[in-house]
């Protein structure tokens, strides 16, 4: 049934009207959070932290508005004329909404370079409250990320949520990455870390190609490059698929150089035997190494890659097992009894290929 005139010029004017309002709630909540944050001026750490919760409650007379407040509470956050602490409630109280409608408003203060970067810090959280759709998000965070100069707290603010959303190209992260040099230690490292993560989630060859680079970059046995290594080891399938001719140097190169790690040379394992048969002399040398995990890995691997020259090394192996003390039990290692069946199994199996050949 279709509206009388009368009606639908009411209903018309409602939206309006609401914005209207919404725009009045806003403006009225932080104008009183503006005077609780004049009386914080010279007062102590307690008399601060009471006066804040009681700015963060008038929260509750905007959220009723919900999409409506987006808006005005954008233009307040934007607003130099504004304290900001003031302003920073305005970018909190936008991702409160939970509403895509703050999408904008929180991505325009998050890219512009002359915000205060607490402010922008603020609109990284209040981005990843929102549920909209991981591309757009991804796009804006990866636009900050490559922004030169990224002040530093800001920067981890932004490459949190990347880790899980990784980069449409991997230019920025890869630039992080190398920020710190060679040898990064405690946050430096942490931030390197994220970064590397980052590429691991950002598809395509091209972040391989980076992973590959950084693992060379990295020192032998430093955390960076086991951390390059793990990534890299996401990124397993890139690999494979169009970057063999230039990983087998690097993974020939870190199997000998990172043989004392043997978290990361299982890594390597894997690695190198997602290239194929190119990789059976990589890893014929790992039958005698000196970790049974390392060495169970890759007996698997040479057992699918048909490595019947491997066979003879791996029988020794298992015919010394009893009194091979890579085979005893170890506080927070894998059981041994395990590892040793699956080098009998990589046995039995080449001893099938070996027998089909002949």
């Amino acid at each position: 049934m279709s509206l009388a005139p009368a009606a639908l010029l009411l209903a018309l004017a409602a939206v309006p009207a609401r914005a209207e309002t919404a725009g009045r709630s806003v403006a009225r909540a932080l104008d009183r959070a503006q005077a609780l944050v004049a009386r914080e001026d010279g007062a102590d750490a307690l008399t601060i932290a009471a006066l804040d919760r009681e700015a963060g409650a008038l929260y509750r007379g905007i959220a009723p508005h919900g999409w409506r407040a987006a808006a005005p509470l954008g233009a307040a956050a934007l607003d130099a004329r504004r304290p900001v602490k003031v302003r920073l409630f305005a970018v909190v109280f936008l991702g409160r909404l939970g509403d895509p409608a703050a999408f904008a408003p929180l991505s325009k203060i998050l890219l512009d370079p002359g915000q205060d970067p607490e402010l922008r810090s603020a609109a990284v959280d209040g981005l990843a409250a929102l549920e909209v759709p991981p591309e757009p998000a991804r796009r804006v965070l990866c636009a900050a990320l490559s922004q030169p100069e990224l002040p530093r707290p800001l920067l981890d603010e932004v490459l949190i949520p990347l880790t899980r959303l990784g980069c449409a190209e991997p230019s920025a992260p890869a630039r992080v990455a190398r920020a710190f040099g060679a040898r990064p230690s405690g946050g430096d490292l942490d931030t390197v870390a994220r970064s590397l993560t980052v590429l691991s989630r950002t598809r395509g060859a091209a972040p391989a190609r980076d992973l590959l680079s950084l693992v060379s970059y990295f020192p032998a046995l430093s955390p960076a490059r086991a951390d390059a290594i793990a990534a890299l080891a996401r990124k397993r399938s890139a690999v494979a698929a169009a970057l063999a001719p230039q990983a087998l140097p690097v993974l020939r190169e870190a199997l000998r150089t990172q043989s004392d790690d043997p978290a990361t040379m299982t890594q390597l394992v894997g690695l190198a035997s997602s290239l194929g048969a190119p990789a059976r002399d990589l890893l014929l040398p790992l039958v005698s190494h000196p970790d049974a995990e390392v060495l169970a890995d890759a007996a698997a691997a040479l057992a699918r890659l048909r490595c019947v020259k491997a066979l003879p090394g791996l029988e020794a192996v298992v015919a010394g097992a009893m009194s091979d003390p890579r085979f005893a039990p170890k506080p927070g290692r894998p059981d041994p009894a395990v590892l040793l069946e699956r080098v009998q199994t990589a046995v039995a199996d080449l001893r099938r290929d070996r027998d089909a050949r002949r």
